[in-house]
């Protein structure tokens, strides 16, 4: 019989995970596996878990939001193990099981993960000890994505970041910093950043799947100019609202490693979880780091 390892947050989003635990344990028992459960209590557990405990399972499966996802591969990368993974998105926004089509229906997520095939994903390697799954951000509205109230992330899903930062946007100062992807400089001010490897990241930006290829070793990286004045913030807008990203408002970078150089320590969110950057922050593409258990 295999052995399978549930690590669930039983907090996220609305507590989907709490509340169908004995309906998913009996779905994994029924596809013939042996299932443990660990429960999270605080922010870090299921990193710890996962790499003092990953070698010893079969498959390792995250039930909670991005957030969640994010320690569990933290933990197994860490580890040094490599089982396969499941995912059961119960987050606020689950922008990573949507760029899958994982079914937001926590037991038809367990279906996928019995019935499914494994899928090698890309990973981010953060400044060299830090992960990320889908997306590494700065600037406006990425610390919206830790600060927002549960609450207020339960009732809005993906408005809430987007209602928020909006809040904030008197406050927001240009950033200024440098950088290449893959030895290509870049240099201005900015307001906001990332490097993702998904179509969708909390309604801020939303790519088409042909322009996404979750394994191919590139991350995608988009670069909003701090703009001169309203005309110029009116013309980014129109380009994020209509996903036209080519824009010269905008800018779109594809590459395998990406380095930044700012004036002064940088706050970002790791798949919206805050993280430090350095003066100097390196990302970096860890090719096919990762194998995930999908449909189709």
């Amino acid at each position: 019989m295999k052995k399978l390892l549930l690590i669930i947050n039983p907090n996220a989003g609305i507590k989907l995970g709490r509340r169908y635990l004995p309906e998913m344990i009996s779905e994994f028992s029924r596809a013939d596996y042996l299932v443990s459960v660990y429960v999270t209590e605080q922010r870090g557990d299921a990193v710890v878990f996962a790499r003092e405990h990953g070698s010893e399972f079969d498959l390792v499966t995250a039930c909670g939001g991005d957030g969640s996802l994010n320690e569990v591969i933290t933990g197994l990368i860490q580890g040094g193990h490599s089982p396969l993974m499941g995912y059961i998105p119960c987050g606020s926004t689950n922008d990573f099981a949507a760029g899958l089509n994982i079914p937001s229906d926590p037991l038809q997520a367990c279906r996928a993960i019995t019935e499914g095939s494994p899928r090698t994903l890309d990973v981010g390697c953060f400044g060299g000890d830090r992960y990320f799954s889908y997306t590494a951000s700065f600037g406006a509205f990425t610390a919206v994505s830790y600060s927002t109230p549960q609450n207020v992330k339960n009732v809005l899903g993906h408005a809430a970041y987007i209602l928020e930062g909006i809040r904030s946007l008197a406050d927001i100062r240009p950033i200024r910093l440098r950088g290449t992807a893959d030895g290509i400089p870049f240099e201005g001010d900015y307001i906001f950043g990332t490097v993702c490897n998904s179509t969708s990241l909390g309604g801020v930006l939303k790519l088409e799947d042909s322009q996404v290829h979750l394994n191919d070793g590139l991350f995608e990286s988009l670069l909003i100019p701090f703009p001169s004045d309203l005309i110029a913030l009116n013309q980014i807008l129109t380009a994020l609202r209509t996903r036209a990203y080519e824009d010269p408002h905008l800018i779109f970078l594809r590459a395998s490693e990406f380095i930044f150089q700012a004036l002064e320590d940088l706050s970002w969110t790791l798949d919206g979880e805050e993280a430090k950057g350095k003066p100097i922050t390196v990302i970096r593409n860890l090719h096919s780091a990762v194998s995930l258990m999908v449909m189709g």
